[in-house]
């Protein structure tokens, strides 16, 4: 009996320590996507840091169409569905068939969504990034 009240104690205090830590430690919910939502993208994308983090986050993001032209990066978004937190929008500098996305502020930890906005003329789709910080 005092080991199962000892557990039903103990859930809720691991539950609550889960988010805190070392800003630095990550964890990926899965991998990066390879294509965008609808498919009409192929994606790169590559970490500065090697994965998202607590703070001020910046990656490369190349984007391909079917057809072999580079798409550029038009938004990104992020937000925390658990809390309904968002971020200022970071900065996006396309060039050379890469888009860099720099300054995107990751505040805490938990589940985060980050939606890119991909365009080529005539074409537009998006991709969904779903880190998890620790």
């Amino acid at each position: 009996m005092k080991t199962a009240w000892t557990r039903w104690l103990t859930l809720p205090l691991i539950a609550a320590l889960t988010g805190c830590g070392d800003a630095g430690v990550t964890a990926e919910e899965g991998a990066l996507p390879s294509l965008s939502e609808r498919g009409t993208f192929a994606l790169e994308i590559a970490h500065d840091d090697g994965a998202f983090r607590r703070g001020s986050n910046s990656f490369a993001v190349r984007a391909t169409d079917g057809a072999g032209h580079a798409g550029s990066v038009v938004g990104v978004s992020a937000r925390m569905p658990g809390h309904a937190h968002g971020t200022t929008p970071p900065r996006i500098d396309c060039a050379d068939g890469v888009c860099r996305v720099s300054d995107l502020v990751l505040a805490m930890p938990g589940r985060w969504e980050i939606t890119l906005q991909l365009a080529v003329p005539g074409e537009q789709d998006e991709a969904l990034l779903a880190p998890v910080l620790r």
